[in-house]
């Protein structure tokens, strides 16, 4: 009895630290987790055809994980080597077993007076995009221009050369149909997005 009323504090203290880090461990390892990515809004709805004419929208899309991106076919610089990683993303969740199932990529023209629904189809074999889970939208231009201003997406095209200056920027928009991330499109890495896309599945 002795020992326990001098030690009674330290042995208290001990206690009270062994509780706490199980509480940390069970956190930090697999138990109460904090979600993954801080939202930053609701994605704003559409609804856009494919390349075989079905409409996509958000509500369709609902329970996967997405990867948004605003492109045009004949872009010379930012939008080839951009889908040629969402390429590779596709490959990762192909072989997550979650690609069309869990997890898609969309990709929207700024561009569909030249973007015609064959260009798309030859543009989309050119990355060998599974339509499985990797869709090419488009619609008029001023539909695609306020959908586009919607996600923050702004452009303008050079009239002598008939290119868009635009936001190359990839948004990752969750199974609630909420944005978590914002890419920057000349940074990306094909490895941390399908990670990223892995954690919000998982989540």
């Amino acid at each position: 009895m002795g020992f326990w009323r001098k030690h009674w504090y330290k042995a208290t203290m001990v206690a009270v630290s062994v509780v706490l880090l199980a509480a940390i461990g069970y956190v930090y390892f697999g138990g109460e987790k904090e979600p993954p990515f801080p939202q930053q809004g609701p994605a704003s709805p559409f609804t856009l055809n494919d390349t075989t004419g079905q409409p996509v929208t958000m509500e369709t899309t609902t329970g996967q994980v997405k990867l948004l991106y605003f492109f045009f076919g004949n872009c010379p610089d930012v939008c080839p080597p951009t889908s040629h990683m969402l390429s590779r993303v596709q490959d990762r969740l192909v072989e997550e077993g979650v690609f069309g199932t869990k997890a898609q990529i969309l990709q929207i023209t700024i561009d569909p007076e030249r973007d015609t629904v064959e260009n798309l189809t030859k543009y989309a074999s050119n990355m060998n995009a599974d339509p499985s889970g990797w869709k090419f939208l488009r619609g008029d231009i001023e539909e695609t221009k306020s959908i586009a201003e919607d996600y923050g997406i702004y452009y303008e095209q050079d009239k002598e050369t008939g290119f868009f200056m635009h936001s190359n920027t990839v948004i990752m928009i969750d199974q609630n149909n909420q944005i978590r991330m914002r890419y920057n499109g000349d940074d990306l890495n094909d490895e941390i997005v399908a990670k990223d896309m892995m954690k919000l599945i998982n989540s």
